[in-house]
């Protein structure tokens, strides 16, 4: 008898081959969205793509402060200190560049946080990318000045809610 498997459609009991890529049966096979094929870029392509955001898109001051000893050393402890975990998905990598050190209240906002640990947390490139379209939403539409104290007042259990609530949103439409 050859190994089958029930298709992925809630409530459907049909059966499909266990080989069968497409996880869906017959009647929902429509249903399926292969992912795209991943493909990781070199670590030439990746350091290209960094300086050129270095010298094109990041202002001088951020960038000297972003390649200093005192960020670098204070960057690298937190990531050992956080066991390379991510504090807000718990994702764990060693792997350089994975793992970002960000600020909860971001520097352009309170420089006089930008070394204090207590603003600092460890996030994986994901969520940091979640975490810049906040900011993106908050600092958007002339609506900087209003939005200072906001950002403020952002504890990291609420920044990593909005996190994780905003990655849901985005894998349940995905899936639709």
């Amino acid at each position: 008898m050859a190994r089958v498997k029930i298709c992925r459609k809630p409530d459907c009991h049909n059966t499909i081959p266990y080989a069968q890529d497409n996880p869906y049966c017959e009647i929902h096979k429509a249903m399926y969205r292969p992912k795209p094929e991943f493909k990781p870029k070199s670590s030439y392509e990746r350091k290209r793509q960094q300086r050129e955001y270095n010298a094109n898109k990041r202002d001088k001051e951020a960038n000297e402060f972003y390649h200093n000893k005192t960020w670098k050393h204070l960057s690298a402890g937190l990531k050992q200190q956080a066991m390379f975990t991510c504090e807000c998905c718990g994702r764990t990598s060693t792997t350089k560049g994975y793992l970002v050190v960000d600020h909860i209240i971001p520097r352009k906002i309170d420089k006089r946080k930008q070394l204090d640990k207590d603003n600092l947390w460890v996030i994986c490139k994901r969520c940091h990318w979640y975490k810049c379209m906040l900011e993106d939403d908050v600092y958007t539409d002339g609506l900087f000045l209003e939005n200072i104290d906001t950002s403020k007042s952002w504890s990291k259990d609420e920044v990593r809610q909005w996190i994780l609530d905003s990655i849901k949103r985005h894998d349940e439409n995905k899936d639709d």
